[in-house]
């Protein structure tokens, strides 16, 4: 579901779960497949042979579709396999960039960002991290972090003007507290409610940007049903040049947060900004002419579907390219028709 904050309608998000839990630290690559029970290599294409089981260290929080096939199995799209977290973490430390998306309510995707992060940076392998969740005009604030002291994490929220509305600071609290505790450059990569209010207003036709015509018609379709259908078509063209905004942003801010040879840029993002056909790998290819598609990685953490028995079913949606390198399957958070609150249908 293509994802627009404040612009967007409720139907976007779930209701939120407070879901408090102690992080744990992982200590190396190693430790993180073996926590996730992934110490084995990786399995076959098939779901009726051995594939690991790759959970997070403290156990799924979400339980429905728990007892589906594909839950906890990790599929790497470029070789339709399924692998173990181990092989993943290798993949990862050899990229530039490192998209880690997520169901923005997922208490699990949460916890494997953490535990990838855990072990990039306990590999020296991580070089900074971006947040869609913190917009531009917060910048400033983030470029002193590593001049200040904080005696809990809440205080560090308070000091970066976390927005505990729109994100619950529960689910990104220790993703931020890991980056800052270790000295991990932060940056903001959402655009500002200024610069979002000025692309909606604009007068001029949707910018061609870094995707073709295929891919605009596609957001444009997305926009559409993630709205339930309720979106006047009149509004279109200025959700579009939002996410599109919104994409070039979070590009830029990896752009500047490349700059420690051998270290991956991290995104933290929903799973729609990451998507290699229609998203933030574009923006990053555009401003950096030499760089490669393979050195971008953009890792999907998705609920298993009721009817999605095979990977392949999540790609489908795919616009000439694969959505995703890797997709990550989790349990599913709740069952709950978006589109029916919307029409006033519960």
């Amino acid at each position: 579901m293509i994802e627009m904050r404040g612009l967007r309608s409720d139907c976007l998000r779930a209701e939120k779960k407070t879901l408090r839990r102690q992080a744990r630290v992982v200590t190396s690559a190693l430790g993180l497949a073996c926590f996730l029970g992934a110490c084995a290599t990786g399995g076959s294409a098939l779901l009726s042979e051995a594939a690991p089981v790759n959970s997070p260290e403290t156990g799924w929080e979400t339980s429905l579709r728990a007892d589906k096939a594909l839950v906890g199995k990790i599929w790497e799209v470029s070789t339709r396999r399924f692998i173990s977290a181990e092989a993943l973490l290798e993949n990862l430390k050899s990229r530039e960039y490192v998209l880690l998306g997520e169901k923005h309510d997922n208490p699990d995707h949460h916890s494997l960002q953490r535990e990838i992060l855990t072990a990039l940076s306990a590999e020296a392998g991580l070089g900074a991290v971006s947040f869609e969740m913190m917009a531009t005009d917060i910048a400033p604030r983030l470029e002193t972090l590593g001049t200040r002291k904080f005696a809990s994490s809440e205080l560090l929220a308070e000091y970066i003007e976390w927005d505990s509305q729109g994100w619950d600071w529960a689910f990104y609290g220790p993703l931020v507290s890991l980056a800052y505790e270790r000295n991990l450059p932060i940056y903001a990569g959402n655009i500002s409610r200024a610069q979002m209010s000025a692309l909606y207003a604009s007068d001029s036709p949707v910018a061609v940007g870094a995707v073709g015509e295929l891919a605009r018609a596609q957001l444009r379709a997305d926009i559409d049903s993630s709205h339930c259908g309720l979106l006047p078509e009149s509004q279109f063209d200025a959700m579009v040049r939002v996410q599109q905004g919104r994409d070039e942003s979070l590009a830029r801010s990896l752009v500047g947060a490349n700059n420690a040879e051998g270290k991956a840029a991290v995104l933290i993002a929903g799973n729609y900004h990451i998507r290699q056909d229609l998203g933030v790998p574009n923006y990053l290819l555009r401003a950096q002419p030499s760089l490669q598609r393979e050195a971008i990685a953009s890792v999907a953490f998705l609920e298993v579907a009721e009817g999605g028995t095979q990977p392949e079913h999540y790609l489908e949606d795919s616009i000439e390219l694969p959505a995703y390198d890797y997709l990550w399957f989790t349990p599913a958070l709740a069952n709950k028709d978006y589109c029916a609150g919307m029409r006033g249908e519960e």
